[in-house]
Parts: C-alpha cells; structure tokens; sequence
C-alpha cells in the first residue's frame, strides 16, 4: 500500500535550523548507501544464480564484452552489472585497460563455496522476507509472528549451503577434537543428536568423519528431514548409521547420547528451557550438550558496540526470521542476539552444571559452549 508523505508542520519546517546540516547529510549519504546495497542484492542474487563470481575467477582480467563471452551473457548486462560491483567494491577496475577483476581476497567471500569465509549463499535468502513483509507487517500490528513454512526452498538453500562451509571446514577437523572425551567415544562407536539438524549438513559430515558412530539428526519441520534423508542417501551413508527424524524435542527424545549438538538453534526454539531440559535428561552419564550461536550479546550497548560491526545484522535477521517464527509457534521469542549471558540462564534453568565457553580464534563470527549435565 503506497501512503503519501506527511505535511510538514511548521515546527518541522523550522528544524533544519537546530540541526547540524553536515551530520544530517552523511547520515542521509548512508542511508542511500542501505538503498543501494537492497538494489545490490538483486544483482548479487543473480550473480549467483549465474555463477558469476566464479566466472569473473576463471576469467581474469576481463573488458565486459570479454566477460559477457565468458559467462554467456547479454554484453550490455555484463558490462552494467561490472560497473554496479566495481562502484560497490566487490569488483576492481583498472580504468587504463577498461578491465575488471575480482580480487583473490574478496574470491574467498564471493566464488569459493568450499571457503570458510563464502557469502554468496546468503543472498538467496532476503527474497524470503520480501516475500513475507505483509506478514511481518501484520505482525507488528498484532504480534504473533511469520511461520516457517512461509519462508520457502529458496531460503533454506541459501541458509544450507550458508552453514555447510563451516562444518566441511571445521567440524571433525577443530570443533569435536577440541572435546577429547567426545572425540574418543566418538571414535569408539558413540551415538550423536542434532537437535534441529535441518538439512543434515552436520551430521553427514560428522557420520563420515566418525564411521563407527550412530548419528541421528531432530527437527520439527518436516520437509527438511526429508532432504536430510535424502542427503544421506546420496552420499551413501546407511540408515543404520545416519538417519533424520521428525521430533519436538520438547516432548523428548526417543533415546540417550554421548553427544547432543545444537547447531544455530538455540535462538530459534520457541521454548527454549524446557527443551534444554529435555536434551539434558537425554545426555548419557557423562555426555556433551555442544552448542553453537552466533557471537552476539544479548546487551544491546555491546551490539552497537560490536568489534566487528555486525550487531545491526542479528536484530534484523531476527525480526525477518528468528523471532518471528518462534513467536508464530507461541514461544517467547528470544531472538538472533542471543548471547553469553542468556545462554547461561538457559543452562542453568535446564540443570546443567557446567557451561564452558570456548574460543576457535579462526572462527570469530560464532560463540561455542560444552554443556555437561
């Protein structure tokens, strides 16, 4: 619904005179830098769609016309979508020879999906809160959220393929070894749950990297056990070794574990002491609660504070997603910003006794916790 502008009072009109103009300037400067980089993201969007970034790699330095050959593309397309990534600093232009490039650093972020550091699959996802901004509006108004059927395939293979880099990269390799007692009866044939597991990127990785565990993945959402499933098939690994369930872990799990994984998932449950409570009760004598969050505070001052500058990115993909799905299933909300602190409230109204953070220096964007009964 378009609504028109609102006329000035002749207070407001007065205003101007009370501002600092030069402040009020730059502010609208980044302002029109937020519109671009929403303009931006559909050109990112169909970049990756096409394979772009990796094509502009394997081109080298290329004129538009050069890359519009290379990538079969329309040349006028090429040459407009260069010069909107060249004037957003994801592309480098040598203005001497015409010719664009994508630098070997920003490759990493843009056209690597086997990087630590690859980004682009995130570009698929806003399409989801567009798709749903009437429901979020409504939302607003009335509270209740935006459910999670609403967000479709598009953004759940944005947010798969967002979180595989991580577990190829750093799951068997960093994160378990960093538990000896787990990683050793991990090895000796232990039995592992993902609560949440979504798609089932972890757990195959996990299942692959200890051949003698029995893996079983949770989540409450049915279609994406069914990829799981199917994941697993495709990889060859059996039933019997790897299998995904449907389960609200609130009501319980159908076993006990050595290892009990939350994976970007604590901040989603609708409920989240009372589960915690359930996969507390379904720890072996002597299992691991590991857990995995964004690094955010649940401090707002330390949010707009943040040393890397990312606290505006966990309230609004909050607000687009984590809270509102959780607050759509009648829970209480908690929100993307999560944090140490409320993290440990959690545990502790959960009975866990122990609640050690730890720090993987190359991993800066995300906190880690080993939780023990």
């Amino acid at each position: 619904m378009n609504h028109p502008a609102p006329t000035p009072t002749a207070d407001a009109a007065a205003a101007p005179s009370a501002v600092d103009l030069q402040k009020a300037t730059a502010f609208a400067l980044k302002v029109i830098g937020d519109v671009t980089a929403c303009q931006i993201g559909t050109l990112n969007l169909v970049a990756d769609r096409l394979g772009l970034f990796p094509a502009l790699t394997q081109a080298g330095a290329v004129t538009a016309e050069e890359f519009a050959d290379h990538a079969s593309i329309h040349a006028r397309y090429a040459r407009e979508w260069l010069s909107a990534m060249a004037c957003h600093g994801y592309v480098a232009f040598d203005d001497a020879t015409k010719k664009f490039h994508l630098p070997p650093e920003h490759a990493l972020a843009l056209a690597d999906p086997d990087s630590p550091l690859y980004l682009t699959s995130l570009f698929a996802m806003p399409t989801a809160y567009w798709a749903n901004v009437d429901r979020l509006t409504d939302a607003f108004r009335h509270g209740g959220g935006v459910p999670q059927a609403c967000f479709g395939e598009g953004f759940w293979c944005g947010f798969e393929r967002f979180t595989r880099t991580a577990f190829r990269n750093n799951l068997a390799q960093d994160w378990i070894p960093a538990l000896p007692e787990v990683h050793a009866r991990l090895q000796a044939g232990g039995r592992v749950a993902d609560v949440g597991c979504g798609n089932g990127q972890a757990l195959i990785y996990l299942a692959q990297a200890y051949p003698n565990a029995v893996c079983v993945g949770f989540d409450n959402y049915e279609p994406a056990i069914a990829a799981a499933n199917a994941h697993a098939r495709a990889v060859g690994l059996p039933p019997e070794r790897l299998r995904f369930e449907v389960c609200d872990v609130e009501r319980g799990l159908p076993d006990s574990y050595d290892l009990i994984t939350c994976f970007d998932v604590v901040h989603d449950m609708p409920r989240p002491r009372p589960a915690l409570q359930s996969i507390r009760e379904s720890l072996q004598p002597g299992g691991t609660y590991f857990v995995l969050e964004f690094n955010f505070s649940s401090d707002l001052q330390e949010n707009i504070e943040h040393p890397m500058g990312i606290g505006a990115f966990g309230y609004s993909v909050s607000t687009n997603y984590c809270m509102t799905q959780a607050l759509a299933a009648g829970g209480e909300g908690t929100g993307t910003c999560l944090g140490e602190t409320r993290m440990r409230e959690f545990a502790q109204a959960a009975g866990f006794t122990r609640c050690r953070r730890i720090d993987f220096p190359a991993n800066p964007f995300n906190l880690f916790y080993e939780l023990r009964a």
